[in-house]
């Protein structure tokens, strides 16, 4: 937040000089209100969309589940309850065990709102029923049979107040700013402009970070389900295991070459390459290892306990 609104406005107004407004272009200026508003709308109506994505269409997608999802049966092979509680529920962290759509016995975990502890209903050993999305297009693609939702408006609360704060915003540089000639004192190192575009400059460090860089080394949510879920369990014979030279925290990306057979008794010769964490360097020397694949899709593919972390 400093860096974005404090740090711009600190810079420009401590060098700023309004004495040569007079011989400011008018277009010009007209050019960077334009630059600066449509910064702006793109901010609120990208962040107003990752909101009601995360709300309202959640909602909508979970309510298509309940009503359309496939229903399988899953076991409770271990139940963590959070330390930290809320006062109305009982967060908790679920191991399940359960036959994926190949009949094939996987592992999943999935963390709930328990609003009914006192019941136990979530216990080791016990069965619940999970609802899943069969052509995975609906996040959150897996839920618990007669869930219940309830929209959390805090974040639109939070939305309006900095909308209102930027109209305002707006309104105070023009009042006190202007001296009689329009919006020429805006420049394209004022605040309004700047700010949106640290904005747009952080959400692409973090989006070259944990989509394009860390998601070339681990499997993003909607594949790995669908690959856990839909897949096909083999086991594969590993070939080689050698580090690519690329390190992540220190740690190296190690590519495998597999070659495994297909339900059709197709051989298929693939790799994986996988961050290896530096206690495990030693286990490289294996000669099998169980993956899944798609059957749709045999070069698809994944090790089964990299699935089992999801």
């Amino acid at each position: 937040m400093y860096f974005i609104f404090a740090h711009p406005a600190i810079i420009y107004y401590s060098t700023v000089s309004y004495s040569d407004l007079a011989n400011v272009n008018g277009k010009t200026s007209l050019i960077y209100l334009g630059i600066s508003l449509l910064l702006w709308i793109s901010v609120f109506g990208i962040t107003f969309y990752l909101i009601y994505k995360s709300s309202f269409l959640t909602q909508k997608n979970i309510a298509y589940l309940l009503r359309y999802g496939k229903r399988v049966e899953a076991k409770i092979i271990e139940a963590k309850t959070a330390v930290l509680q809320n006062k109305k529920f009982a967060h908790k962290k679920l191991v399940l065990e359960l036959k994926n759509f190949n009949r094939d016995t996987i592992l999943h975990s999935l963390e709930i709102n328990d609003s009914r502890p006192q019941e136990n209903r979530y216990e080791e050993g016990n069965w619940i029923t999970l609802i899943i999305d069969e052509n995975f297009k609906k996040a959150p693609y897996i839920t618990l049979d007669g869930i219940k939702t309830k929209v959390n408006y805090s974040l639109y609360f939070i939305w309006l107040f900095f909308l209102a704060a930027i109209i305002s915003y707006y309104v105070y540089s023009y009042k006190t700013e202007n001296f009689g000639y329009g919006w020429r004192f805006l420049s394209f190192e004022h605040p309004l402009i700047i700010s949106p575009l640290v904005i747009f400059f952080i959400g692409f460090i973090f989006w070259l970070i944990f989509v394009k860089l860390m998601g070339k080394f681990s499997f993003r949510n909607k594949s790995s389900l669908e690959l856990k879920f839909k897949g096909q369990k083999t086991i594969a014979k590993i070939i080689s295991a050698e580090q690519t030279g690329t390190y992540i925290n220190n740690q190296p990306q190690v590519k495998f070459e597999l070659t495994y057979t297909d339900i059709s008794g197709k051989i298929h010769h693939n790799s994986i390459k996988k961050i290896v964490s530096l206690m495990e360097i030693g286990n490289l020397q294996q000669k099998e290892k169980e993956i899944f694949y798609l059957i749709d899709d045999p070069n698809t593919i994944a090790f089964t306990d990299d699935l089992y972390e999801i």
